[in-house]
C-alpha cells in the first residue's frame, strides 16, 4: 500500500513536475558561482560553494529562502493534497476499507516524510556534485580559522564534506517533519486555506525568532552545538508531539465518512 501512495505521486505529471523543479532548483547556484568566476571572481573551494552555505555573491541568501522558507507549500502540493482530494472524493473510505484507518494515516505520514526527505536529500547531493566536479582545486575560503575556535567549528574545518553532509540530513529531516505535520493538519481539518494556514504558521515561528531555525540548516557558520542543540529540540518535540496528538485523535476518534 505504501508503494501504491508513492507511485500515485509520480504518476501525477504536476506533483512529478515539482518534485524534478526542486531537485535541480539548487544548480541554479552553481549558475551564479560560475558567472562570477568568468567575471574574475575568486573559484571557492567546492565545499564552501555548497547551497546551504550562503555564499553567492551578489544575491545574498535569495536562493536558499525561496526554497527553506516555502518548504511547506512545496511540502502540501507533494504529499498532502492527496489526503484532501481523498476526502473530497469519499476515496478515502475505499482505502480505509482495505486497510484500516491506523493504517490509512501511518501510510500517509511515512509517505510524506519519505518523499520530502528523499526530495531534499537528492536536491542537495546533485548540488554538492556539482561544486566538487566544478570548482575541483579551487582554494578560496570566506572563513576565518584564525582565534578562539570551538571544538565543532574546528570540525567543520577539519572536515567540510561531512559537514555539508550532517546539514544536508538535517535539513531534509525537519523538512520530512514538516511535511508530517501539513499530511496530518490535512487529514483532521480537511478545509485546504486552513491547511495551509496552520502548517505555515508551524513553519514560520520557529524562522522569524531570534535564534531561528534556518541556523540549523546552515553549516559553516558561528554557530556552536550550545546554540545549535537547543534550537533543534524544542521545534522538534513540537512537531513530534502535534503529530502524534493527530494521529491518535484521528485513529482513535475521528470519523470514517464526512
Amino acid at each position: 500500500m505504501l508503494k501504491y501512495f508513492i507511485l500515485r505521486l509520480w504518476k501525477n505529471p504536476l506533483k512529478k513536475g515539482l518534485f524534478c523543479i526542486i531537485l535541480f532548483y539548487p544548480l541554479l547556484e552553481v549558475a551564479l558561482y560560475f558567472k562570477d568566476i568568468l567575471n574574475g571572481g575568486s573559484v571557492y573551494f567546492p565545499d564552501y560553494a555548497f547551497f546551504l552555505t550562503c555564499n553567492t555573491v551578489g544575491v545574498g541568501h535569495i536562493f536558499q529562502s525561496l526554497l527553506l522558507w516555502f518548504m511547506p507549500i512545496y511540502c502540501l502540493l507533494l504529499t498532502a493534497d492527496d489526503c484532501l482530494e481523498e476526502q473530497k472524493t469519499g476515496y478515502k473510505n475505499i482505502l480505509i476499507t482495505r486497510c484500516g484507518k491506523k493504517r490509512y494515516i501511518q501510510l500517509h505520514l511515512i509517505k510524506s516524510f519519505f518523499c520530502s526527505f528523499v526530495m531534499i536529500v537528492a536536491a542537495l547531493l546533485i548540488n554538492l556534485l556539482f561544486v566538487h566536479l566544478i570548482f575541483r582545486g579551487g582554494q578560496f575560503s570566506p572563513y576565518s580559522d584564525e582565534g578562539d575556535l570551538s571544538l565543532f567549528y574546528q570540525w567543520e574545518i577539519n572536515h567540510p564534506l561531512l559537514t555539508n553532509l550532517l546539514f544536508t540530513f538535517v535539513t531534509a529531516f525537519f523538512s520530512g517533519l514538516i511535511s508530517m505535520v501539513g499530511t496530518i493538519n490535512a487529514i483532521m481539518i480537511k478545509n485546504k486555506k486552513v491547511v495551509y494556514g496552520i502548517t505555515m504558521l508551524f513553519w514560520f515561528i520557529p524562522f522569524l525568532k531570534e535564534k531561528s531555525i534556518v541556523l540549523l540548516f546552515q553549516p559553516h557558520s558561528e554557530y556552536v552545538l550550545d546554540t545549535l542543540i537547543p534550537i533543534a529540540i524544542p521545534i522538534l518535540l513540537v512537531y513530534v508531539i502535534y503529530i502524534l496528538i493527530g494521529y491518535f485523535r484521528e485513529s482513535h476518534y475521528g470519523k470514517d465518512t464526512f
